[in-house]
């Protein structure tokens, strides 16, 4: 009888170790999950200029509104633009006109400065405006104007072109896929 009771024992502590061990593995698919889950929310959140922001100094081909497309080196990531360069010239692209982006990991990064935050691509521009920069506009259409920033509205700016005339060309922001610097044209 002691034989008999001590193999129900043993079995009963099979029983349950089999028991604790279903336990743990249904407790690390729970948590596997949820973790998931939780991935799935933050990646949700994230913004495309958060995963340029993580790419600043890489090279990455973006195929730009309008067909362009332009190897180029991100420099800065504003909230709603970035910047950079592609061979000699100096770019500025408003997020808006990406179409594809090839060469960006799985990496983001918000921006951690509220001032810089609330920077849309108005900031950069006035910049380059109050530089007086010589510039080439791009949108969906191909170029829309060549020479000197001149002026930044609320959702506008003004080129004044280089030629006798010098006339200015008013383009809306929304127009917008590129605006590149003359540098290196000839």
């Amino acid at each position: 009888m002691s034989l008999d009771l001590r193999e129900g024992c043993m079995r009963w502590e099979a029983l349950f170790a089999d028991l604790q061990v279903q336990s743990a593995a249904h407790r690390q698919e729970l948590f596997e999950t949820e973790v998931a889950e939780a991935v799935g929310l933050e990646w949700s959140r994230t913004m495309l200029c958060d995963r340029f922001r993580a790419h600043i100094g890489h090279q990455v081909t973006l195929q730009l509104r309008g067909g362009a497309v332009v190897m180029f080196t991100i420099g800065a990531v504003g909230r709603d633009w970035l910047s950079g360069g592609a061979g000699v010239q100096a770019w500025l692209i408003p997020a808006e006109a990406v179409v594809s982006v090839t060469g960006l990991s799985r990496k983001a990064q918000q921006e951690s400065s509220p001032s810089r935050q609330r920077l849309g691509i108005g900031a950069p521009l006035r910049v380059l405006a109050a530089a007086r920069e010589q510039v080439v506009v791009r949108g969906s259409m191909g170029e829309l104007a060549e020479g000197v920033l001149v002026g930044v509205g609320a959702d506008f700016l003004d080129i004044r072109s280089t030629g006798q005339a010098q006339r200015i060309t008013t383009i809306p922001m929304r127009a917008l896929s590129s605006v590149r610097s003359a540098a290196g044209l000839g």
